[in-house]
């Protein structure tokens, strides 16, 4: 028995059923909606580098090119980075989604859909297909169902509630620059952010995150429309919760585990998990095949994560160190960082999902290094 079940149909998921079917051996993946990529609970913004490196062509399903960001402080004091080349897509969730699932069908996976985890025991699963319940045996059990972790749960690991986001986000109608996404700090979103990410010149999604029961998120983000003068017509909302905390240390246990937002393989910085996310299901498919091929140790998926981890603790650090500061000390280090040349330093280093690669490049540029104590203390 090498079978692999599969709790959750989205791209993470899918990607590791792919992975396992595509070697021959059986896959199983239960989702408990009845059509994949919906409900749609993200923006499908997904940076260029990433793409490249998982080899992703997303040109079908593309709904638009970001060049750059502008970032404001609680005072509307603006970074703004912007390159010449594209950093990051915007694509069509759904589309997204089904592209993962039509991946997995074709390697020879069986997806589940209207199918919901109940338990595991040992190596027994059982679940409600369409109301009925049903079994399955299974050598290797995988929580990819997202931030409220059914298998997690049944893992026995328990979350502070302080380490979730409440988003809220709104498809709406107004005027927006096609290739810029803004981030904006303030009172309206206490412990994270409101964003806009254009579509085209007239679409957009806007939208806030707040630290889970800080304050109600839709009423948050009346009040970041309105301090910002938006001037935006609803056509339709979305909430989610999103995990903001460290990777967790316990991504397994016997035959049963974590990967994507299940194991907090989500950028702190940002809320964002796919990338980072199909990198991870990709080490735990190696993980899974090598132990079905040459009983390897299934402990190597902890072990082999640490790259990827290394990252993902840099956007925790990176969040915990801004949500230190106060609005006043906010605003400081944005006056400070402009003084410094950051938006530069940006457009030639920065990368969205992998802050190494930049944070540690401060230290060598004399410019920036009245920003050396902030990168120490993010380093630290």
């Amino acid at each position: 028995m090498n079978n692999t079940l599969i709790v959750g149909g989205g791209p993470i998921g899918l990607n590791l059923a792919a992975r396992i079917a595509s070697e021959g051996w059986q896959a199983d993946v239960l989702e408990e909606h009845p059509q994949i990529g919906k409900p749609v609970h993200c923006s499908g913004l997904i940076s260029a580098s990433g793409c490249e490196e998982l080899n992703l062509n997303v040109s079908d399903i593309l709904l638009n090119e970001i060049k750059g960001a502008r970032i404001y402080s609680p005072e509307n004091k603006v970074i703004e980075v912007r390159r010449k080349k594209t950093v990051a897509n915007l694509v069509d969730r759904a589309l997204f989604d089904k592209m993962f699932y039509e991946k997995a069908k074709k390697a020879g996976a069986k997806i589940h859909l209207r199918s919901k985890l109940i338990n595991v025991k040992n190596n027994t699963v059982f679940f409600q297909k369409k109301k009925r319940g049903e079994i399955k045996k299974a050598q290797y059990v995988v929580g990819a169902d997202g931030v409220q972790s059914k298998i997690r749960d049944l893992m026995g690991i328990n979350i502070d509630k302080n380490l979730f986001v409440h988003a809220y986000q709104e498809h709406v109608e107004g005027y927006f620059e096609k290739d810029m996404v803004e981030v904006h700090f303030g009172k309206f979103a206490p412990g994270y952010f409101g964003w806009i990410i254009p579509k085209n010149e007239s679409t957009a999604e806007v939208g806030l995150a707040v630290t889970l029961g800080s304050m109600n998120p839709a009423e948050a983000f009346k009040k970041f429309v309105e301090e910002k003068k938006l001037g935006i017509k609803t056509v339709s909302k979305d909430s989610a919760l999103i995990p903001c905390g460290p990777p967790l240390k316990t991504i397994m246990e016997n035959n049963m585990f974590l990967v994507g937002d299940a194991g907090f393989q989500t950028k702190a910085t940002s809320g964002g998990g796919l990338m980072l996310g199909l990198q991870s299901s990709n080490v735990l498919a190696d993980t899974i095949l090598n132990n079905i091929k040459s009983k390897t140790s299934l402990d190597k998926y902890a072990l082999n994560m640490n790259k990827i981890n290394k990252e993902l603790m840099m956007h925790w650090k990176i969040y915990s160190y801004y949500q230190s500061l106060s609005e006043k000390a906010l605003n400081k280090l944005f006056v400070q960082a402009q003084n410094a040349g950051i938006e530069q330093f940006l457009e030639e280093f920065g990368d969205m999902d992998k802050p190494s690669r930049f944070i540690g490049k401060i230290l060598k540029k004399p410019k920036m290094w009245s920003l050396v104590p902030m990168a120490l203390k993010i380093l630290r």
